[in-house]
């Protein structure tokens, strides 16, 4: 039951702690680790909202989702340490299953809720 409880960490001064993992990824025929980190919620929304477009057809709204954009800006933000550049503009030159496999490490790590419900949605 507890496994669906987020955890927060707070310092001493009541400051949220960053959570971060290491990803492993092959680079060269060696293992490298990748450092991921949580994105704040003011972060996330921003990416989402700037990946959205809203049109009104017939009266209606009209929604418009960009997801492959929100996944590269998602992984340009969360990516700390890496042996490359870190960058929208770098993450859209990585081979599709590098970035389909980081960005499945870091919603696993950080929103792991998310991940729940899509792969609900798939069923």
């Amino acid at each position: 039951m507890t496994d669906n409880i987020p955890k927060l960490g707070i310092d001493a001064k009541n400051r949220i702690i960053e959570q971060t993992i290491k990803v492993p990824l092959i680079i060269n025929e060696e293992e490298v680790l990748i450092t991921i980190r949580k994105l704040n919620t003011g972060v996330r929304n921003k990416i989402r909202s700037e990946c959205s477009k809203t049109t009104i057809l017939g009266g209606q709204p009209q929604v418009k989702v960009d997801e492959t954009e929100i996944q590269e800006k998602i992984l340009a933000k969360a990516i700390v340490e890496a042996p490359f550049e870190i960058s929208v503009e770098v993450i859209k030159t990585l081979p599709a299953d590098v970035t389909d496999y980081l960005f499945e490490e870091y919603t696993k790590f950080a929103e792991p809720l998310q991940k729940k419900k899509i792969e609900s949605e798939k069923v």
